[in-house]
């Protein structure tokens, strides 16, 4: 099935989330895991939302990087104009690098995404750097 170009621009998201220092509510600092890490390796599927499903096999919990379960990763509905995935890393982290990947075996992927981010789930804020957005 061909998808357009429209669906496309965002209809694919699979990450890698590295981490620099990861921080406890406390403000403690964590030496259990490398920074080289993937945050999102091991995060369950209930972590991972998303705006919608094209299918089944397509939910936001398959937008891990190289998995090939499922329908290979993340594909939002058709139809919906305002797509999304978050992903609720558990506790405060700092995030220095992010890389997306096709669907597996799929013509599908993200050319551009926009990067929010939030303490509670509900004040969203975009990442700046220098002053623009990312």
């Amino acid at each position: 099935m061909q998808r357009d170009k429209m669906s496309v621009l965002a209809a694919m998201l699979l990450l890698l989330i590295t981490c620099a220092i990861i921080t406890t509510s406390n403000g403690a600092s964590s030496a259990s895991r490398k920074c080289e890490d993937s945050l999102v390796t091991l995060l369950p599927n209930k972590a991972f939302n998303s705006s919608s499903e094209y299918g089944r096999g397509y939910g936001a919990g398959f937008a891990k990087l190289n998995r090939i379960q499922g329908a290979g990763g993340w594909s939002p509905l058709d139809t919906d104009r305002y797509q999304w995935l978050q992903v609720d890393l558990g506790s405060r982290k700092q995030v220095v690098s992010i890389a997306t990947q096709g669907r597996y075996r799929s013509f599908d992927w993200t050319s551009q995404y926009r990067l929010l981010y939030s303490d509670t789930a509900n004040n969203w804020r975009p990442y700046l750097k220098d002053g623009n957005i990312w």
